[in-house]
C-alpha cells in the first residue's frame, strides 16, 4: 500500500496505490489488479491480507475504485471528495436564493 499527494490547482489529492489479487472459485490466484483510491482524504482501512469487494472504473489499465467493502472486518472505505467549483458556486447561488426569499417574506409580511 502507498500513499502519495498530488497537487492540482489549489486542491490536494491523496491517493492510495494498491494491488489486489484476484482469485477463482477453486482458490487460485488468476490476476494481480493494480487499484487507486483518490480523494480529498480516505475514509476506513485496508491491510495486507484483506479481502475486498470494490466498485469504479478501469482506466489505463488501473482500476480506479470509488468505494470498497472491507469484508475482513466490514469497514466500508471510500475517498472524501471535495466540493470543488461547481459546489462552491452552487452552495453561494442557494445562500443568494434562501436571502431573497427570507427577505420578500419579511418585507411582505409586514404590509
Amino acid at each position: 500500500m502507498q500513499l502519495r499527494t498530488e497537487q492540482q490547482n489549489d486542491n490536494s489529492e491523496a491517493i492510495w496505490s494498491f494491488r489486489v489479487e484476484r482469485y477463482d472459485e477453486s482458490g487460485d490466484r488468476v490476476q494481480l489488479i493494480p487499484v487507486e483510491m483518490r480523494g480529498y482524504g480516505i475514509e476506513g482501512s485496508i491491510s495486507d491480507g484483506d479481502w475486498v469487494r470494490g466498485t469504479g472504473t478501469m482506466k489505463s489499465g488501473t482500476f480506479r475504485m470509488k468505494e470498497a467493502e472491507n469484508i475482513t472486518t466490514g469497514a466500508r472505505v471510500r475517498p472524501k471528495k471535495t466540493y470543488g467549483m461547481v459546489g462552491c458556486v452552487f452552495f453561494i447561488v442557494f445562500c443568494i436564493a434562501f436571502a431573497a426569499v427570507a427577505i420578500w417574506v419579511i418585507s411582505h409580511g409586514h404590509a
